[in-house]
């Protein structure tokens, strides 16, 4: 059984020009613990479609069931079962990386153990603007942890940072998949991380291709 499952999934924006169709008649499977990876040029439907799985948005048709089961609320799921990564780090400024990172899980000893396995202990008291772009988004990647989630989402999460940075926060990302036995749907437009995933799609013509 798949860990996620999206059925015939259709969304579409209201414009000044009318309706605008970005995903039509969409289907993905995604299984437990694979990594996958989705590219295209921005405005192609990644986001949305991203949007769509972690309940950010709603689709206008179509079902998504998660551990085989219908989703009709994804509220617990966004609490426990998914984590997020964005593109900017929504780190507040007036709190350190350790109370930043509690606002998401009070299971103290878990978030020590999180900083502790990303080497990133020493960071626990320092504000976000002390630390480098690359710090705050290892820093995401730990917060997006904290819950145990069984899927991770990140959109364009390298996007500020430089090419050497931007392979360690996708390796920290594809390790922590195998150290806590979840899944990723990783959104990129940069394809030379594409060869690290189990599979890769694009999305074109409002529908989802394997690649």
């Amino acid at each position: 059984m798949s860990l996620l499952e999206l059925k015939n999934i259709s969304k579409s924006y209201l414009s000044k020009v009318g309706n605008f169709q970005v995903i039509n008649k969409l289907n993905l499977s995604v299984d437990h613990n694979q990594n996958i990876f989705l590219f295209g040029p921005s405005g192609c439907g990644k986001s949305t479609l991203l949007n769509l799985i972690s309940g950010l948005d709603n689709s206008d048709s179509g079902e998504i069931y998660f551990g085989g089961k219908l989703l009709k609320d994804h509220f617990e799921l966004l609490k426990d079962d998914i984590g997020i990564i964005f593109q900017d780090h929504y780190l507040i400024s007036e709190l350190n990386i350790f109370d930043n990172i509690k606002l998401k899980s009070n299971d103290t000893r878990r978030i020590e153990k999180i900083l502790s396995y990303f080497d990133m202990t020493n960071f626990k008291f320092k504000y976000p603007n002390q630390l480098s772009n690359g710090q705050k988004q290892r820093v995401c990647v730990a917060r997006s942890l904290v819950n145990k989630p069984k899927l991770l989402i990140a959109d364009e999460p390298t996007s500020y940072l430089d090419k050497e940075n931007a392979k360690l926060v996708i390796d920290l990302i594809l390790d922590s998949s195998k150290k806590f036995n979840l899944s990723t749907i990783i959104a990129s437009h940069d394809i030379s991380f594409r060869p690290l995933f189990d599979k890769s799609y694009t999305i074109e013509d409002k529908s989802i291709i394997e690649c």
